[in-house]
């Protein structure tokens, strides 16, 4: 071998060397990057008696609320500070704008990569421009992962991020512990990330959004958001949203509490559907909805005989009574207060009778508002547990 390819070879080498063991270009020591673990995105709206007169202007847009572990207190550590987190909030004229300023007031380089829930506040969601830009940025930037829970409150986001809660101090994690403890058994939300929000608005432009409220120490997500077209339309209490639910197919496991006779029961669903079907009689379409469980009663009264087949059947009707009356008050909501087919009726209209929804997809708003719509209820208790 010559010496000029041999001096070829070991150049290539030491080329292969330097790309193999350099490592990523922005490798970055991790006691050098602050963790962001909670995000509260409200529109901004100036406090005379909090905010720095220069933001009082046209251009100041959002107000975010930064939240980061106090890794020394939680490493048992003596640091500046007992608190278990620091929040850190910056105001700007886009949200891009503010969320990347925050790196010229931290000492170290703001990761978003870590981000367990992002809160949106009331004013926010009722700014249809500004809600969408947020949209935008949240789905242009890889950093934020399309599994991070997203939840919205009636109320300012921003304060909502700084309560310490008993059972974590940290709001954001403790969100993203309910979502995961509640998953497929929860009655009062449906849990959303922000991949599932970004597809509801391609597909139907309207989605609904797990409600947050605060207490002096404790939270609590129950209830829904009503967003139609980006903006918000209105809020659904907690049953409102567990009547939507047993039409969206997503109560497989729940507890239901039923009148009967002068008391309650308790009856837990082990599994249940619902199933519509569309009718169009002399050029009236109408949707007919079979929901059906089956479950265990767990809770009757003491020195009752409920092996009695007579007051099974009874005890069944006013179960089916109950939630019949729950979801025809959450379609009525639905329907004649937002006009907001979040329960997926145009969708299944599409999938079984595409003709049909070719004569409605257009202004399907107002046929959904006046759709004559027939619930059926069918309950089985399976189980009454050990009785005497």
């Amino acid at each position: 071998m010559s010496p000029l390819k041999k001096n070829k070879i070991l150049l290539l080498c030491m080329i292969l060397n330097l790309a193999l063991l350099t490592g990523c270009w922005d490798n970055m020591s991790i006691d050098r990057r602050a963790f962001v673990l909670g995000l509260g995105i409200d529109k901004f709206i100036f406090d005379e008696a909090k905010d720095d007169p220069s933001l009082n202007n046209d251009k100041t847009k959002y107000r975010v609320a930064f939240s980061f572990p106090n890794i020394a207190k939680f490493a048992g550590e003596q640091g500046l500070s007992d608190e278990p987190k620091f929040v850190m909030i910056s105001s700007g004229p886009t949200f891009s704008n503010t969320y990347k300023g925050l790196g010229g007031r931290l000492n170290k380089s703001p990761y978003f990569g870590h981000i367990k829930s992002i809160i949106f506040g009331k004013e926010l969601l009722k700014d249809k421009v500004l809600f969408k830009e947020v949209l935008d940025t949240l789905q242009r930037n890889s950093d934020f992962s399309r599994s991070i829970p997203i939840v919205a409150i009636d109320g300012l986001a921003t304060e909502a991020i700084q309560i310490i809660p008993e059972g974590n101090p940290l709001v954001s994690i403790y969100i993203n512990q309910l979502f995961e403890s509640n998953k497929n058994e929860t009655m009062r939300f449906q849990e959303k990330d922000l991949g599932e929000l970004l597809q509801n608005f391609q597909e139907d432009k309207m989605a609904m959004i797990p409600k947050l409220s605060i207490g002096e120490k404790d939270i609590k997500i129950a209830g829904a958001a009503i967003i139609k077209d980006y903006e918000l339309k209105g809020w659904l209490d907690e049953q409102q949203t567990r009547g939507a639910l047993w039409l969206r197919k997503k109560n497989q496991r729940l507890e239901i509490s039923a009148p009967y006779e002068d008391f309650h029961v308790a009856y837990h669903v082990s599994n249940a559907k619902s199933e519509m079907k569309f009718m169009n009689k002399d050029n009236e379409l109408s949707c007919h909805i079979t929901i059906q469980a089956e479950g265990n009663l767990d809770e009757f009264i003491l020195d009752r005989n409920i092996l009695n087949v007579e007051e099974i059947k009874k005890v069944e009707e006013a179960i089916e009574k109950s939630i019949k009356e729950e979801v025809e008050n959450s379609l009525k909501t639905l329907q004649e207060k937002y006009q907001a087919d979040v329960v997926g009726i145009g969708k299944e209209l599409e999938r079984q009778k595409p003709k049909e929804w070719e004569k409605v997809k257009d202004h399907w708003e107002e046929v959904f508002e006046t759709l004559p719509i027939s619930i059926d209820v069918q309950i089985n208790i399976r189980r009454i547990g050990q009785s005497k």
